[in-house]
């Protein structure tokens, strides 16, 4: 071969060379600024992350996809043979693997709180699978990846959705469970914002850490979660899914994913409209196997009318593309308001919500109908259904009206509106027949009567002190029996009877 051709071509290699190098240094920031963009990788290394995940960040490199494909496929067959323990080993190798893989921490916290629980008979057993989904995306991945939309999403979901709904035969120990650990950390609905702020005692400088490091929870993030959408419960699941869905929409970068989050903000304030009030009962105690008494009632919230309605308005105007779905959704939002306000003895303000939903929604409420007639047929629709929460929010305002009614001396139609829930009563257990389904089923028309004269004598409770006394007279001693603990033998009673 000629020498001088050689080293010709050895040079002109070299050059080419020289110049490829070249053109990717130029070209480099350029591609890394779009990878970042594309969420395709992570420039910054991770903060506060443990020896094993910076290791294996790092160490295992380009190699990691391979590994983490094995593992989803040895995973998946472990699920098929119901080795569950080990199958949580390999979701928590996957994830140290792929921390910034949103799909990984959704799928495995779904796998934990869906999927392994209800294999699970035993309903305490089922809140510990609950409890681990929720601690995944909670306590990693989003302290991993705090700019990711889909993880917040995921668990507000878990909160209003495996939490607060009733789709899991163990729905009620769910929100027990929640609801003790929260009254044990807030002793009571609101949090004492200053108290937290600022403990003063070692008790209160113990629950402050318990909120930061155990709930991740930041205070002032709850305050103006409590300023803009209270006043709420936080010792219910719709609480803190709007909580996560609100510093989701804070923290997020991904605009395009925001409507995800406000979708499951107004369906947890809906909700919390629904059932948004918790009080505590006298009694709780395992009656069968997985069936739990509440020491917990539940009751509408319609103090934050006004906030869900805003809510509604809101996401209308930021996803004008989704507005007539949201339209139907706020239509029936509005429609049930009207009648809980009615029937909560709150009829000005059902009177002005009757008015707005003439004026935006004219087609929904037929010409020249009264809203007291409105209401009536709206009853009469709704225990067409087997909501329950529906069903004992209507029950225990139509108790409530019977309350005011005494106080002003109408006894003959407060005895008319206890009739009339005595008969819905049956009604709707007669429409499920009698082997009702325990996730819907209602309270006794006693303890209906109970809850609604407890909320009615709360010291928040909107009424005055001289109507409460009013009630005290009125009742006398009934008032007493129905405010201390029931009987066991009172607790079997049959069905639909007479308070």
């Amino acid at each position: 071969m000629n020498p001088g051709r050689s080293r010709g071509y050895k040079l002109l290699t070299l050059g080419t060379s020289v110049l490829c190098l070249a053109g990717v240094f130029f070209v480099q920031n350029t591609l890394n600024r779009d990878r970042e963009t594309m969420g395709l990788t992570r420039l910054a290394p991770l903060e506060n992350a443990p020896p094993a995940l910076a290791f294996t960040t790092v160490a295992l490199g380009g190699f990691r996809g391979l590994i983490v494909n094995m593992l989803w496929v040895r995973a998946t067959q472990m699920q098929d043979e119901g080795r569950y323990f080990e199958m949580v080993q390999l979701a928590d190798w996957i994830t140290k693997l792929q921390p910034h893989f949103v799909t990984v921490w959704v799928n495995q916290a779904w796998n934990l709180s869906y999927n392994i629980s209800v294999k699970f008979t035993d309903h305490a057993d089922r809140w510990l699978w609950v409890q681990r989904g929720i601690e995944l995306l909670r306590d990693r991945g989003i302290p991993l990846n705090p700019q990711e939309t889909l993880l917040y999403r995921e668990l507000a979901w878990h909160f209003q959705h495996k939490m607060g709904d009733n789709m899991d035969d163990a729905h009620m120990l769910y929100k027990n469970e929640w609801a003790k650990q929260m009254d044990e950390l807030f002793d009571g609905r609101i949090p004492d914002f200053d108290r937290f702020a600022d403990p003063q005692t070692d008790a209160d400088r113990e629950k402050a850490r318990r909120l930061t490091e155990v709930y991740k929870m930041d205070i002032a993030v709850i305050r103006e979660v409590e300023e803009r959408y209270g006043p709420l419960e936080w010792r219910l699941p719709e609480t803190h899914g709007i909580y996560w869905a609100h510093l989701g929409l804070k923290k997020s970068t991904r605009q395009t994913d925001y409507i995800t989050l406000r979708r499951v903000l107004y369906q947890c304030m809906q909700k919390a409209f629904h059932r948004g009030r918790l009080f505590k009962l006298p009694v709780a105690e395992e009656r069968e196997r997985d069936m739990y008494i509440l020491n917990f009632g539940f009751s509408p919230n319609i103090d934050i009318t006004a906030n869900v309605n805003r809510i509604y308005e809101e996401e209308m105007a930021a996803a004008p593309d989704q507005k007539e779905n949201i339209a139907t959704a706020h239509k029936n939002f509005l429609r049930t308001a009207i009648y809980f306000l009615y029937t909560h003895n709150r009829t000005a303000e059902a009177q002005q919500y009757y008015d707005y939903v003439r004026e935006r929604y004219p087609a929904s409420i037929e010409a020249n109908v009264s809203l007291e007639e409105y209401v009536f047929r709206r009853v009469e629709e709704e225990f067409a259904s087997t909501s329950q929460d529906r069903t004992k929010a209507m029950l225990q305002g139509l108790l409530t009206q019977s309350f005011v009614l005494l106080t002003l001396n109408e006894e003959q139609r407060a005895q008319g509106f206890e009739l009339l829930v005595n008969k819905m009563w049956r009604r709707f257990h007669g429409e499920l027949g009698k082997n009702q389904d325990v996730r819907v089923g209602l309270p006794t028309v006693r303890e209906l009567k109970r809850d609604a004269l407890r909320e009615f004598m709360a010291p928040e409770s909107p009424f005055s002190e001289q109507t409460k006394d009013r009630l005290r007279t009125r009742l006398g001693p009934e008032l007493k029996a129905f405010l201390e603990p029931v009987p066991e033998a009172e607790n079997e009673e049959a069905p639909g009877s007479a308070p």
